[in-house]
């Protein structure tokens, strides 16, 4: 029987729905895209937050609040900021030949030569944590050697004729107007709208974009903050009215007025809602203040056989929330929230020391991961760097890219003595023989920060015992000195090379 292949029934887990024929591969496709990140922007406008707030220069506005107004975001970004401006970059070099040592002298030139630090450059592209990108501008320069006072060309510590960087500045994430795309999605540049001046096109090709996140190739990244905006939001609105409940005396105002006083008032008498209003305004506006304070008439209603009755005519009162809603603590959820803030950039170790529980050993663990995170951030804006801003300037100098170095940064690592000196002693004790060990002693003092064993003071007192004795034991006195040296040379050696 032939098989025929139109008759049977179509397999719905193939995709394709009921129309069209199945996706074949051809050599045409190979070279070139078919789908898309799936990234929502049209017109240059990004629009993939689906919170209204969160989008734009609105995004940046709410974003700027959250570091300025709230302590413990601002505390996260300062331990980050600290962190980072503590990291040591070095300039690795291609190989090891003479040329490629001379390119990475040269790189490493580029990062002293500019108009303001490395450092505020670096800490500058912490901004994109909080806003979720930072756009950097690339600013070149001929390296002509130094120039006089107010001369248009930029003076530079070196005199080589080279192209070099004069300054690397942010563009500020308020200021962004809209993106530029390419056919494929790829980012091709950014509008500015400055608050002075008119509107900047700024192609990509001189720009640095980092980003904590490039998911969707969104240029607008994703803020490492935008998981506490609830928090945030929560936290502002406990706050306020926390401070309206101590405005308003821990209680709800109640005004009473005379019924007939409402009636006439709705009926559009000018008294009587000139007499509503008027207390409407007291209600509104008492709080514990230099203006607290309220006078009250003390007519009565008279009561069924004409005289006057214990009904004051109008009456006010502090009425308290009923259930023990009055009692209730502000404090507990907006230190719930603080938490949620906290935990969502795993910098919660900063709540330890605040609380009745913490082992120091948790605390250790945290801030190890907290630690890798920022390591995370330093290597995102090393391979900015590398592959963005080296790349452009080795091409407008004509240098080979075979020779082209490398920003690698290292960032201190964190050690715990007592935990290696405990494991040494253990070994030590199992019968392993530690030293002497040259490099095993100079990790172990490195760790430390001790100095080399042959320091100058250990040089003269090796000098005078080498100098009693008989001959042979001069001999060997020499020649422990003179290995000492070589060891402690060796080492000294070593340090400036990683330097």
């Amino acid at each position: 029987m032939a098989d025929n292949q139109s008759s049977r029934p179509k397999d719905p887990n193939m995709g394709g729905g009921s129309s069209g024929p199945i996706p074949t591969f051809n050599d045409g496709m190979r070279f070139s895209d078919l789908g898309s990140t799936g990234l929502r922007a049209f017109a240059g406008w990004v629009r993939e937050e689906f919170l209204p707030q969160l989008i734009g220069r609105q995004a940046a506005r709410v974003y700027r609040e959250m570091i300025d107004n709230s302590p413990t975001i601002g505390a996260i970004m300062f331990a980050i900021a600290g962190i980072m401006r503590k990291v040591e970059w070095r300039t690795e070099p291609a190989d090891d030949t003479p040329q490629a040592k001379e390119m990475a002298d040269f790189a490493d030139s580029l990062r002293f030569d500019m108009s303001h630090t490395w450092e505020d450059f670096i800490v500058e592209t912490l901004s994109m944590l909080g806003f979720g990108y930072a756009p950097h501008e690339i600013v070149y320069k001929r390296r002509s050697g130094q120039q006089p006072f107010g001369s248009a060309t930029p003076s530079s510590a070196f005199d080589d004729g080279r192209i070099g960087i004069r300054r690397l500045p942010i563009r500020g994430q308020e200021t962004l107007l809209k993106w530029f795309f390419g056919v494929n999605g790829e980012i091709l540049g950014m509008t500015q709208q400055p608050w002075i001046g008119p509107l900047t096109d700024i192609p990509i090709e001189k720009m640095l974009l980092f980003r904590p996140s490039q998911h969707k190739n969104n240029p607008e990244g994703k803020s490492i903050i935008r998981n506490a905006f609830l928090p945030y939001y929560f936290i502002k609105r406990l706050q306020e009215q926390e401070a309206i409940l101590f405005e308003r005396l821990s209680g709800l105002p109640v005004a009473s007025i005379p019924n007939r006083t409402l009636e006439l008032a709705a009926a559009g008498d000018p008294l009587s809602v000139a007499m509503v209003n008027s207390w409407k305004k007291v209600v509104s506006n008492v709080r514990i203040d230099e203006q607290m304070g309220l006078i009250k008439p003390s007519d009565t209603w008279p009561g069924p056989n004409g005289m006057p009755s214990n009904v004051p005519m109008y009456d006010f009162k502090l009425e308290t929330p009923q259930s023990g809603r009055a009692n209730l603590d502000a404090n507990t959820p907006i230190i719930r929230y603080k938490l949620d803030i906290i935990t969502s950039v795993l910098a919660d170790f900063l709540t330890m020391g605040h609380e009745t529980r913490g082992a120091q050993n948790l605390a250790e663990t945290k801030v190890d991961i907290f630690m890798q995170a920022i390591e995370a951030y330093m290597d995102s804006d090393a391979s900015v760097l590398n592959r963005y801003l080296l790349p452009r300037v080795w091409h407008l100098n004509g240098f080979d890219p075979k020779l082209m170095p490398q920003y690698v940064p290292d960032m201190a690592q964190r050690l715990d003595l007592d935990a290696l000196s405990n494991f040494i002693l253990r070994l030590s004790q199992a019968g392993m023989p530690l030293f002497p060990d040259p490099d095993l002693e100079a990790y172990v003092r490195d760790a430390a920060g001790m100095p080399d064993v042959a320091e100058d003071a250990g040089y003269a007192a090796a000098m005078t015992q080498a100098a009693g004795g008989d001959v042979a034991t001069q001999t060997q006195k020499r020649a422990t000195l003179e290995q000492a040296i070589r060891l402690s040379l060796g080492r000294r050696a070593v340090r400036l090379k990683r330097q």
